[in-house]
């Protein structure tokens, strides 16, 4: 009885150990960002590279993460600039390439990060969102599966897809007790999913360190609505979102929220989102052909 009541305190301790760690990699991570700051050549280029190394830190290995990309659909249409994207390989493993830019297809993207320092341009980063949630995956994509050859036409699952939009930022966020209306993460907390900024303190403590806080407008809703929102099973045939909460799974992101740590949390629930993307939808070469010609067809 002894050694299992031992065995159970080692136990404590290693998870003592990971929720301490992650709380040192928040305070490491704010400190070297913000020594990039006060540095003109440590910035811009130098803070994306770190966020990558983050993001890789804490996502699957089979997403791809690259920098400063271009997201495409069949349509013909192009996002803004993507400072960081996250994106499966696995089963779509076109990257269009013009010299050093990087076109990805809509279809294959799981999660886009928009990287901000102290200046956040509020109506510039709605553009941003909403020219992401403009681009239009298709379900033609056609593969052999165990049960024979299925077409994307027939998944209604997933009717769509749309990546997870992150913004990180050095730009603290207004205290609670302040006017909420002034807060940056007030004003896009419906154009992006998870927002990312330094909770400034006026004298930072070991008790009270800068950290990074971590802001998910939904993280009430349950997995069910995620899903739908994710996989566009929530919006109907014109396109307008249902207001109605899905019957089904009724996890939601809070409950995997440790209440004392940022990162770790933000790990836990990054992690189950994605796994509500799961894979990426079928290719469509067929629709990508299609908008390949059409462009043949009027240079002739």
């Amino acid at each position: 009885m002894a050694d299992k009541e031992k065995k159970t305190d080692e136990e404590k301790k290693v998870f003592e150990k990971i929720k301490e760690n992650y709380n040192n990699m928040n305070k490491m991570m704010v400190e070297e960002m913000d020594m990039a700051s006060t540095h003109g050549g440590l910035t811009g280029n130098y803070r994306e590279k770190m966020w990558v190394k983050f993001f890789r830190s804490i996502v699957p290995k089979k997403f791809a993460i690259e920098q400063g990309v271009l997201i495409i659909d069949s349509n013909g249409n192009v996002s803004k600039e993507v400072d960081i994207a996250i994106f499966d390989e696995q089963y779509t493993p076109y990257v269009f390439q013009y010299n050093t830019l990087k076109f990805i297809p809509i279809e294959a993207v799981a999660v886009v990060i928009e990287c901000k320092s102290k200046s956040i341009p509020v109506e510039d980063l709605k553009k941003w969102s909403a020219e992401i949630n403009n681009l239009e995956a298709k379900r033609s994509g056609i593969a052999r599966m165990v049960t024979g050859y299925v077409s994307g036409e027939t998944n209604n699952t997933q009717t769509g897809t749309r990546p997870i939009k992150i913004l990180v930022s050095l730009k603290s966020y207004v205290d609670k007790n302040a006017n909420k209306e002034d807060s940056v993460v007030e004003k896009l907390k419906n154009d992006f999913d998870i927002i990312i900024t330094e909770k400034k303190q006026k004298e930072p403590t070991e008790v009270e360190p800068q950290i990074f806080t971590v802001k998910i407008e939904n993280e009430k809703k349950t997995l069910k609505w995620w899903g739908e929102e994710l996989n566009k099973k929530g919006v109907d045939k014109d396109g307008n979102k249902s207001n109605k909460e899905p019957e089904g799974i009724y996890n939601k992101l809070l409950d995997l929220k440790i209440s004392d740590n940022e990162i770790l949390s933000l790990n836990l629930q990054l992690n189950q989102l994605l796994m509500l993307i799961n894979n990426p939808m079928l290719f469509p070469h067929f629709a990508y052909a299609k908008q390949f010609n059409i462009i043949v067809e009027k240079n002739k």
